[in-house]
């Protein structure tokens, strides 16, 4: 009669042991942010936002930041209005607080949130000051890899390969 084997230790995404972290120097982001929209009928944002969207505009991870993260951040402050608007009128909305929470833990604002996302900040001299002779650019050439496929597919160009060379094509334009 057969024994059951060693349980497999359920694995996550990114959650193993040896995943990399990303390392952000712990100065506060001073690089472009997007301004809060205006608000319908010209009215002022809840003073809990206002405070909450100057600390997450300069969190040092925002250098990592794409349009998209900025957006998301937007979108998140206008939750987090209408959260404390209707709490003040005694409408308090328990799922949008549960969205905000989980919305926050995306974009890493607590040292929770960030750990969860593999971010870690580092402390760097004051002295150091890092030199921006405006982006590398690196001739990235492809690497074609092998699979076995029925019918023998033709060879195909890694992801890894074609996200480099994108990148590479992408920092050339905007340096031009």
């Amino acid at each position: 009669m057969a024994r059951p084997g060693p349980k497999q230790q359920a694995r996550r995404l990114g959650h193993s042991p040896h995943a990399d972290w990303t390392e952000v120097a712990n100065r506060p982001y001073e690089g472009p942010s997007p301004d809060l929209p205006r608000l319908p009928g010209g009215e002022d944002y809840h003073p809990l936002v206002v405070a909450w969207w100057d600390m997450v505009r300069h969190m040092p991870h925002c250098v990592t930041w794409a349009p998209t993260d900025w957006q998301f951040a937007v979108e998140t402050a206008l939750l987090k209005h209408f959260f404390w608007t209707d709490a003040g009128a005694d409408k308090l909305n328990m799922s949008a607080g549960t969205e905000m929470r989980r919305r926050e833990d995306m974009l890493g604002t607590t040292e929770e949130a960030r750990a969860k996302r593999r971010l870690r900040y580092v402390e760097v001299d004051e002295d150091d000051e890092f030199e921006d002779d405006g982006p590398v650019v690196a001739q990235v050439e492809p690497e074609v890899v092998t699979q076995r496929r029925a019918g023998g597919a033709p060879p195909v160009t890694s992801l890894a390969s074609r996200r480099a060379r994108a990148l590479a094509e992408q920092q050339q334009a905007d340096t031009a």
